[in-house]
């Protein structure tokens, strides 16, 4: 009778460490995931960061780079402006003067 007691309680005690064991393996698991997860969270955030400081510095640059064209064009067209005013105040000066 003894024997089978003590049969029946490290029976008991293998099942309850067997349990605490898979329930302490669950709660590993669930803690690498949540690790996991939060590493894979903070690298996205990383990157998505970095893709919009880049998008950002690409924007910057376009911006200009279209700006610096439309002054030049603005320029240009400036000195067109004052090229045909000139020749047509010659023109007037020199017909004035054959007068």
């Amino acid at each position: 009778m003894f024997n089978s007691t003590v049969s029946k309680i490290a029976k008991a005690s293998l099942v309850v460490a067997v349990l605490m064991g898979a329930s302490m393996g669950a709660h590993a698991d669930g803690l690498m995931l949540t690790d996991l997860t939060r590493n894979i969270e903070q690298n996205i955030s990383a990157q998505m960061q970095d893709m919009m400081q880049v998008a950002q510095r690409e924007l910057s640059l376009s911006l200009q780079t279209q700006l610096a064209e439309a002054m030049f064009e603005l320029e240009d067209s400036g000195k067109v402006s004052e090229l045909a005013q000139q020749q047509s105040e010659t023109v007037l000066t020199s017909a004035m003067v054959k007068d």
